[in-house]
């Protein structure tokens, strides 16, 4: 009798553990102390990944809306709707579409990031190695003070946190990969934001219009939203999937 009830008890366990492996999995994929908290075409996006995202733009959320045209963008939607169309899923969606260039483009970008790094002049790399027309021949400079709201995602986050003189890692934006350079920065004073004078130099994706290009794109990918509390702000995207 005793040994029955000990098989009994052995076989129930062994029976909950696949489920429980399944629950874990699950979890995990949905948010909780999990990593993973949506999909864009089926590539995740990581609880780190997001968390960054918005540590950093919460900031500059308030300011943004002020401006001319954001008002209209944002829709009156949660910020964080806005920026993770921004962030998150225009980007994905411009490197989904140009998969087959992004390590190219990735190594040529890490090779000028190691000879900036190493010393060579910032400006003259830019000359030589930038893909963006307008500014190569500037040396990368993007011209006058910059605010928040006069750069692209997340350049502008980027450019904003880094400290002078300071060369960033390379990072992507809906052009391709860049790396900036900060050369002034202006803080906050009468009435006017923090603004920044910044070089960069892009390595871009083979578009003729990237920009135009990603905002078609994001319009037709499939987003996956596992996390479900993250549908009071995400409102975009969780409305599209009930």
């Amino acid at each position: 009798m005793k040994r029955t009830i000990i098989l009994a008890i052995i076989t129930a366990l062994l029976a909950a553990a696949p489920a429980g492996a399944k629950d874990k999995k699950n979890e995990e994929e949905a948010g909780g102390d999990a990593k993973i908290l949506a999909k864009i075409n089926g590539e995740p996006v990581t609880k780190d990944e997001w968390s960054q995202i918005m540590k950093a733009n919460q900031w500059y959320a308030a300011d943004l809306r002020t401006q001319p045209g954001f008002t209209a963008k944002m829709q009156g939607k949660p910020n964080e709707d806005f920026f993770f169309t921004e962030e998150v899923v225009k980007i994905k969606a411009m490197a989904q579409k140009y998969k087959d260039s992004v390590p190219g483009m990735k190594s040529a970008i890490d090779a000028i990031y190691a000879r900036a790094k190493s010393g060579e002049d910032f400006a003259a790399l830019a000359t030589a190695e930038s893909q963006d027309a307008a500014t190569a021949k500037e040396g990368g400079d993007l011209g006058s003070l910059k605010q928040f709201h006069e750069m692209v995602f997340p350049f502008n986050r980027i450019a904003m946190g880094s400290k002078l003189g300071e060369i960033s890692e390379p990072f992507m934006t809906v052009f391709g990969y860049h790396i900036a350079k900060v050369e002034e920065i202006h803080p906050a004073s009468e009435g006017k934001s923090k603004r920044i004078k910044v070089r960069h130099i892009l390595i871009r994706f083979p578009s003729s219009d990237p920009r135009n290009e990603a905002d078609e794109l994001a319009s037709h990918v499939k987003v996956e939203i596992l996390d479900q509390k993250l549908c009071k702000k995400l409102v975009s995207y969780c409305a599209t999937e009930s």
